[in-house]
């Protein structure tokens, strides 16, 4: 039987959630999900089994994963892949039953008496389960829905600086992660409506950037950290000299 037999969950909350998701990562997002609430526990991170259990190829599942993982919406933890809503959930539905327990009990407790305490005792027991099998009490404040984040959105801040060194680090030298960030703000600054707030800029710009040194007018292979460092530089010296100009860029 299922961990967790039903959930909360708020339409309007999960598309604001989604928003801005591809077809592929919302339902590799949600059949995620749902499994981590069937089982009640960390999902093994077996990405052949999973891409399976998705309807997914192992490519496109592994890009998807690695989009949320970036996003903040699926989080690896030592058993495995987890999300933190989900335990708040499972920690509010163990509360409540908790609550109904206590409330039956005082019910009971009002009706019975000393020589009807073994009768009560058995019915405490079937009231109580009742109740931790009913739907949430619509009265009950609204708390953060499934696949939301506790923070709100925001749109691109005048101030926002780009993660040079990570657009180092996946080939993209300093010049041409410049012009990107240019594209990036230009972009984001003219887009309209919802679409253009986001949780996680930072997550957004490695997004933008890992396309970018794919796809677009510069399409070739990226440069290599052998070809890009001066001589006799190791992969960490090269790094942290484009975390400095990236500094000197923005001050």
């Amino acid at each position: 039987m299922s961990k967790m037999p039903w959930i909360r969950f708020f339409p309007s909350d999960w598309l604001a959630g989604t928003r801005g998701m591809s077809a592929v990562e919302t339902g590799i997002y949600i059949t995620l999900i749902s499994t981590m609430y069937e089982r009640g526990e960390p999902i093994p991170e077996d990405h052949a089994r999973l891409a399976r259990l998705c309807g997914a190829s192992n490519s496109a599942f592994k890009k998807a994963l690695e989009t949320l993982v970036d996003e903040g919406k699926i989080n690896r933890v030592d058993g495995g892949l987890w999300n933190d809503r989900v335990e708040k959930e499972q920690v509010y539905l163990s509360e409540k039953s908790e609550v109904g327990s206590k409330a039956a009990r005082a019910r009971w407790g009002k009706k019975g008496n000393e020589n009807d305490v073994g009768n009560d005792a058995d019915a405490l027991r079937v009231h109580s389960e009742g109740n931790a099998n009913q739907k949430p009490d619509a009265r009950i404040e609204k708390e953060e829905p499934v696949g939301s984040s506790k923070k709100r959105g925001s749109r691109l801040s005048a101030d926002f600086k780009p993660d040079l060194e990570f657009a180092a680090s996946i080939g993209v030298d300093h010049s041409r992660a410049l012009i990107e960030f240019d594209k990036f703000r230009d972009y984001w600054t003219a887009k309209a409506g919802k679409d253009a707030v986001k949780l996680d800029w930072p997550a957004t710009w490695r997004n933008w950037i890992r396309n970018a040194r794919t796809s677009g007018p510069s399409s070739r292979s990226p440069p290599s950290f052998s070809s890009a460092a001066k001589p006799g530089q190791t992969r960490e010296e090269y790094l942290a000299a484009e975390r400095r100009r990236s500094e000197r860029s923005f001050q």
